[in-house]
């Protein structure tokens, strides 16, 4: 089963001009995660290495991951047009188009012939329920990846309609307000928590992740509801 389709250019949940700015108000410490996320690939992949990113978004991973690792080589997948549109300006403008390559569609449109050494999939799992779409996707990626590669897993987690994930909304509506979110974007966010994600137990994602092919499991990061682990292809 293929992970499922979302329509990030006709229905997305965050609208694509304002995505880098909601996003970093959104997702506590989100430039941090991508610190620690950095340090995760550098401790654990070789100086020389070929990293699929699945969910490129706006570009700013693999700019972040591209300077500094100028023997690194990225392939960027995102079904939006519009965000890879973004994306490819921030190459462009950071000089790494010879390093980095964008790809318009989703993880099983790949190739698996092109086997890489480590891959991210930082804020995408949680648009995908868990009916065999959110395996689906992990499977996609472990089968285009080198045996004892590394791969990265940043996602919202938590149970909805319990009284910890409830506690948890009551930290974030305000932890938005101190960030500036105005009213409105806060209702909007809300109602993308209700409708538009799909977290899920910690317990839960090891389980997909182990069924997926993948061990030597470790949460690195934690930012309120946001968990980050990284994980080895078996």
């Amino acid at each position: 089963m293929p992970e499922q389709t979302i329509h990030f250019d006709s229905n997305p949940p965050v609208a694509t001009n304002e995505y880098d700015t909601m996003i970093q108000m959104a997702l506590p410490g989100y430039e941090a995660m991508h610190n620690m996320a950095l340090s995760v690939l550098r401790a654990n992949i070789p100086e020389k290495a070929n990293l699929l990113i699945v969910g490129a978004g706006s570009g700013m991973e693999l700019v972040k991951f591209g300077q500094g690792n100028s023997q690194w080589k990225m392939l960027g997948v995102d079904p939006s047009s519009n965000m890879l549109f973004m994306a490819q300006n921030k190459i462009e403008e950071h000089g790494l188009s010879e390093r980095i390559k964008l790809f318009a569609g989703y993880t099983h449109d790949l190739d698996t012939t092109s086997l890489y050494d480590a891959a991210t999939c930082i804020l995408v799992m949680h648009f995908l329920p868990d009916d065999g779409s959110k395996l689906a996707l992990l499977k996609n990626i472990a089968q285009r990846l080198k045996s004892s590669a590394t791969f990265i897993l940043v996602d919202i987690y938590g149970e909805k309609d319990t009284q910890e994930f409830e506690r948890m909304i009551s930290i974030i509506k305000v932890y938005w307000e101190q960030m500036g979110m105005n009213p409105e974007k806060r209702r909007q966010g809300l109602e993308t928590i209700k409708k538009g994600v799909f977290p899920i137990s910690e317990m839960r994602v090891v389980e997909l992740l182990q069924q997926a092919g993948f061990g030597n499991i470790l949460r690195f990061y934690t930012g309120l509801w946001v968990g980050g682990w990284v994980a080895t292809k078996n």
